[in-house]
């Protein structure tokens, strides 16, 4: 008895040694985990917002605001891509942007469809406290939309479009107009270069241009009565010498400058240029300045340009050199 005995202890023992180690070789139980909440736990609706006071009602197209409406246990969160994700997608409406305000996100759409319309549910994600996704399917309040028809009409006209016409862009018009610079530019080049390199050729009633000249000078040489007379008369003295430096020499002294004039005198009246010089600076000075000549000043500039004609019309027409007369042989 005592033998059997000491062998049931011994193999108690081992039975009770031999328990943890069993224990560790057997795969642990997962951890124990709360249920997630079902998706009916948390609901989510398309909300319009009402109308400023005084405002139209919207109509196909218009944009509205609406507002994601969120109901559910705490710890639960909206996420907006999903939402903004799924109505883009939606050929009814046009998800023209949005906005979080007071912790609520909402939408600016365009809707196209007129009357009492209720968007189809789109599925949204919401994130849970414990950081599990749900989808959650999102209602839609009725919008109302007013038609665009007018009454008796069937087809839908004068939509309005969600962005204006971009039309031609900016840089086009930039370009055509450095293109119409650049080609004025380059036909003023042109002219002007034509026009410097052009022969001066003297027209046939040269002569007459310096009679033309010469009368106007001596009728204009008295004194004026007034100082308009006086600016009169110095315009006037000008005109002649521009109108014979243009007609008698073929230079367009009517279209040009005092100072481009000067320059672009003939060779032979290279040494002329400081009196003309001289002259065209009083005229200008009563013409464009408006400054009255002097008692005595008219008679002295009418003169001077006398002088000057005078002389530009010698280096025009030089005498004719005369050849010497033949000499009579002498009969030795």
């Amino acid at each position: 008895m005592r033998c059997g005995n000491r062998r049931l202890l011994a193999a108690g023992i081992l039975l009770i040694l031999a328990a943890p180690l069993r224990a560790q070789d057997a795969p642990l139980p997962p951890p124990a985990r709360e249920p997630l909440a079902p998706p009916a736990a948390v609901s989510l609706r398309l909300v319009p917002d009402p109308p400023a006071p005084g405002a139209p009602e919207p109509t196909v197209g218009d944009p509205v605001w609406a507002t994601v409406r969120a109901f559910g246990p705490s710890g639960t969160y909206l996420l907006p891509a999903s939402v903004l994700d799924a109505y883009a997608a939606r050929p009814e409406l046009a998800l023209l942007g949005s906005e979080r305000r007071d912790g609520q996100l909402r939408l600016r759409i365009a809707v196209f469809r007129p009357g009492d319309v209720v968007l189809p549910a789109v599925e949204a994600r919401v994130a849970t406290a414990t950081g599990d996704t749900l989808p959650v399917a999102v209602l839609s309040d009725t919008f109302r939309i007013a038609s665009v028809l007018a009454p008796g009409d069937t087809l839908l006209a004068d939509i309005k479009p969600l962005w204006p016409s971009p039309g031609i862009p900016l840089w086009v018009w930039l370009a055509v107009a450095a293109a119409a610079l650049a080609l004025a530019a380059a036909l003023w080049w042109w002219w002007r270069r034509r026009r410097t390199r052009a022969p001066v050729e003297l027209p046939a009633a040269a002569a007459d241009a310096y009679q033309v000249a010469r009368g106007r000078i001596e009728a204009l040489a008295a004194e004026p009565a007034s100082p308009g007379a006086g600016i009169a008369a110095a315009a006037g003295i000008g005109d002649a010498l521009r109108g014979y430096v243009a007609d008698g020499w073929g230079v367009p002294a009517r279209e040009r400058t005092s100072f481009e004039l000067l320059h672009a005198l003939p060779e032979p009246l290279a040494r002329e240029r400081p009196a003309l010089g001289g002259l065209l600076n009083d005229v200008d000075l009563a013409k464009f300045a408006r400054v009255a000549p002097a008692p005595g000043r008219i008679p002295a500039l009418a003169g001077r340009a006398l002088d000057w004609l005078d002389g530009a019309e010698e280096a025009r027409t030089p005498p004719a050199a005369t050849s010497p007369e033949p000499r009579e042989e002498v009969a030795s």
